[in-house]
């Protein structure tokens, strides 16, 4: 016998018998907010499912209809119900490793940050390797900290601790004798991906924009299927408990990530493994699509987008999807390296510069599309900008205007590329938290490329998303913690220009930009979000036909204060027509034969 579960107050007059010839529901969802992200139909009273799928959304009369003996009801109790949230770009495969050990993003300076890994140290004594995230160089006085800092807070055992950022690493002298970093190291792309060094050419303990990669590889902090498993075991839960049913995972960020060489795609390949056993236990609560990545200034882009392609062939299922291929050309403007049209302010004589140089982004776009692979281009700087921008266009007047190429972050555009984006509606993905004064980035722009340049170029996907380009909003962990991977956090830091985890603190940043609606917002984490993932006739609105893929709210994001929108909560999340999570289980009762047995280790709050 099977049993069914739903919220507390059970509908009167479910009961009803539908005609022979309907087909009739599962489950109804009813008495609550509806909100459909369908413009044709943009609210309802009742969504039915069938299986793993929506079979009405309409008014009470019309679920009445299609009620059967074994029909069960949701009574919403004024709750709301809305599509599943689609983030279209986190790194929930394997990312959580670069989170591990102690969190630095409150140290507001140098011995701040020591003391907490002083202490989390002494705190674990049998911890081969000290890891660490969070600190941020402008916190300490725009001065990078050195090895011999960190020797003060860790001097017996290798420590490695990540900026906020997760580009840029700080190591002890132990970690880098384990290392073997050097004078004689060699930096990856002088002046993009490298050591910093003293006048004498030493390293002196911090590695710019993934340089230090390979060093957590050899000092034995790397271990991939327990690590990435882990990472599954704590992130996935965690986005269905934030009501994300699908996401884009734009690049398997490993420590092999930069060599895009046997060991990135054996990283890879083991990841999609993992996730493949998952599915068939029925132990995948979100729908995935995995890309690629290259970030290399010496890999050859034809054999990349042919080992892509294949892996494309082999991944096209609804949970499971290798559809795009991602380029990251570049190093994070927060450490001086990204790609600018004009030298930084803090540093005149430089502009910073690209590790996937312009024409290799073109030739690997123009391949890719041929191929029937949709491209993600990091944009950072507004020079890389630009450069993804010329090679959208181009691949479209090459004769690929069908593919889906898609700028992701848009931290920095000059006027000039604003224009062309939004004249050519280019689709953007962008993480709002990236463009508010979170951990100091408005002084920062500020210092580093002048407030002018700052509230003319900075965080500009509002604009696009204003001018109805179709626009992604997602957290990018782990570049952002993973506290802040719920979708209504990004919406909440959209609508307002500041940083839900700073609130009280936070003001709009920059100050030229114009919010953007709630409405707009939504359809960012919703259906544009599904169109840029090629899944918007499967997922992002509730419409008949498409995958029971739902989440129910506390209460409607239309209703609350701007400021009040991340405090909503999630209470239950529905993918394929499985419950992936409940927020409270006391609230849910049994009641007669049906489809929606809870498994015992379902997520819940």
């Amino acid at each position: 016998m099977k049993t069914s579960l739903c919220l507390v107050a059970l509908a009167a007059g479910t009961a009803l018998v539908a005609p022979a010839f309907a087909q009739t529901a599962d489950l109804i969802f009813q008495n609550g907010t509806i909100i459909t992200m369908d413009p044709d139909a943009p609210s309802a009273e009742a969504v039915a499912i069938a299986g793993n799928e929506i079979i009405y959304v309409g008014d009470r009369a019309g679920a009445d209809a299609i009620v059967g003996d074994g029909t069960e009801t949701i009574d919403l109790n004024g709750r709301t119900l809305m599509p599943g949230f689609v983030s279209g770009h986190d790194h929930l495969i394997a990312s959580t490793w670069v989170n591990a050990g102690v969190q630095l993003y409150e140290a507001n300076s140098l011995e701040e940050a020591l003391k907490l890994i002083a202490d989390y140290a002494a705190a674990n004594p049998d911890i081969p390797v000290i890891k660490g995230i969070g600190w941020n160089v402008e916190k300490f006085g725009g001065d990078y900290p050195t090895a011999a800092d960190l020797d003060r807070a860790v001097p017996d055992r290798p420590a490695i601790l990540l900026d906020f950022t997760i580009h840029d690493a700080w190591l002890n002298t132990a970690a880098m004798e384990a290392g073997n970093v050097t004078k004689d190291d060699p930096d990856v792309l002088p002046g993009v991906t490298f050591w910093r060094r003293d006048e004498a050419g030493n390293p002196t303990g911090v590695g710019i924009e993934l340089q230090w990669m390979k060093t957590y590889v050899d000092i034995g902090a790397w271990d991939a299927e327990p690590m990435i498993n882990a990472n599954m075991d704590a992130m996935f839960p965690l986005a269905a408990q934030n009501g994300t049913t699908a996401f884009l995972n734009p690049g398997i960020v490993t420590p092999n990530v930069k060599a895009t060489n046997e060991a990135h795609k054996l990283d890879f390949m083991m990841a999609m493994q993992i996730l493949e056993e998952r599915e068939a236990a029925g132990g995948l609560p979100l729908r995935v699509v995995a890309l690629p990545m290259f970030k290399s200034a010496v890999a050859d882009p034809a054999t990349f987008v042919e080992w892509s392609a294949e892996m494309r062939d082999r991944y096209q299922g609804d949970k499971i999807r290798v559809q795009s291929v991602k380029i990251h050309p570049e190093g994070n403007w927060t450490a001086g390296v990204a790609p600018f049209l004009e030298p930084y302010k803090s540093d005149p004589l430089s502009k910073g510069a690209f590790n996937v140089q312009p024409e290799v982004t073109a030739e690997i776009v123009k391949l890719a599309n041929a191929a029937g692979l949709d491209v993600a281009i990091h944009t950072d700087g507004d020079a890389s900008t630009r450069a993804a921008v010329d090679a959208i266009l181009a691949s479209r007047e090459a004769g690929y205007g069908d593919a889906r190429n898609v700028l992701h972050h848009l931290l920095w555009t000059h006027p000039d590329d604003m224009d062309r984006i939004v004249e050519f509606e280019i689709p953007v993905n962008a993480t709002p938290s990236f463009t508010t004064d979170w951990t100091g980035q408005d002084e920062q722009s500020y210092r580093m490329l002048g407030e002018e340049r700052t509230e003319l170029e900075m965080g500009k996907y509002t604009d696009v998303l204003l001018a109805g380009n179709r626009v992604s909003i997602s957290a990018d962990v782990p570049s952002t913690s993973p506290d802040m991977q719920a979708p209504l956090h990004q919406v909440e830091a959209a609508v307002t220009l500041m940083e839900p985890t700073e609130q009280g603190s936070s003001k709009p940043f920059p100050k030229s930009r114009t919010p953007v609606s709630v409405e707009e917002a939504l359809k960012a984490v919703t259906i544009d979000a599904a169109w840029q993932l090629r899944m918007e006739d499967k997922v992002g609105s509730l419409e008949v036909g498409k995958l029971a893929d739902l989440v129910v709210l506390s209460d409607s994001p239309f209703k609350v204060e701007p400021l009040e929108i991340d405090a909503i909560r999630v209470e239950m999340t529905m993918m394929d027509g499985e419950f992936t999570f409940i927020r409270d289980r006391d609230s849910i009762v049994e009641v007669r034969a049906g489809e929606y047995l809870m498994p015992d280790d379902l997520p819940q709050d």
